[in-house]
């Protein structure tokens, strides 16, 4: 009798596991909802966007984006005024991560070169850095949030290479430094760009560590003058 008591008390196991598993699900799904992760991007109120809805960075531009979670940045006139957006003259911004507690969400970063084809690009990524000196951009950098092999991660910026112009014929050079580096127990890289097709230039580097996986930074640099 003992036994079977024990062997019904096991048999409630699961299904207590199992309830809880949602009820954390449920909880997890409701503090997203509640950070923004899925609703309608909110309308921008005035003062949080430019006259011609790019991004602003200014405090109530930043508070927008934060919200958002969407940067877009018109590069298809250069240079790009620092002022103009919010920006100071000489400074790095860095749009950290935004944590929820459980996770970290992507920034949608949307930029225009207006250029051929697409006329600039658009990514999911992790965190933005914008610099400017003398008055007006000089770089935008991103990562990725996706972590890939090797292969994975070549094939990506190759299906990539045709969109931004970049030119594909050191690919055998690539292999060799993964395999050299391989041999060697090190982390290496390797650089696609920077070109121009879109408009403005565009460089991605993959940055791969000793197990072979890599991550990739976009790199966006217009034109100073």
């Amino acid at each position: 009798m003992a036994a079977q008591k024990r062997s019904a008390l096991w048999s409630w196991i699961p299904a207590i596991v199992l309830t809880v598993l949602i009820i954390a699900v449920v909880v997890t799904t409701t503090l997203l909802v509640r950070g923004g992760l899925g609703g309608p991007v909110p309308q921008p109120t005035q003062g949080q966007v430019t006259d011609l809805n790019w991004s602003s960075f200014t405090p109530e531009g930043l508070d927008y984006i934060a919200k958002s979670r969407q940067v877009r940045i018109d590069m298809s006139t250069q240079p790009v005024d620092a002022a103009a957006l919010g920006l100071a003259p000489d400074d790095t911004l860095v749009l950290a991560p935004i944590s929820t507690g459980d996770t970290d969400l992507d920034y949608d970063l949307i930029v225009s070169g207006g250029g051929e084809g697409p006329g600039g690009a658009r990514f999911a990524v992790t965190q933005i850095t914008i610099v400017t000196e003398g008055g007006v951009i000089t770089r935008v950098s991103a990562p990725l949030r996706e972590v890939v092999n090797f292969r994975q991660t070549l094939d990506y910026l190759q299906g990539k290479a045709e969109i931004f112009g970049w030119d594909t014929s050191g690919i055998d050079e690539i292999f060799q430094t993964a395999e050299d580096a391989t041999r060697a127990g090190t982390g290496y890289e390797f650089t696609f760009g920077p070109a121009d097709r879109t408009g403005v230039a565009f460089s991605a580097t993959a940055s791969c560590d000793t197990s072979g996986f890599c991550s990739v930074n976009y790199d966006v640099t217009p034109r100073v003058g």
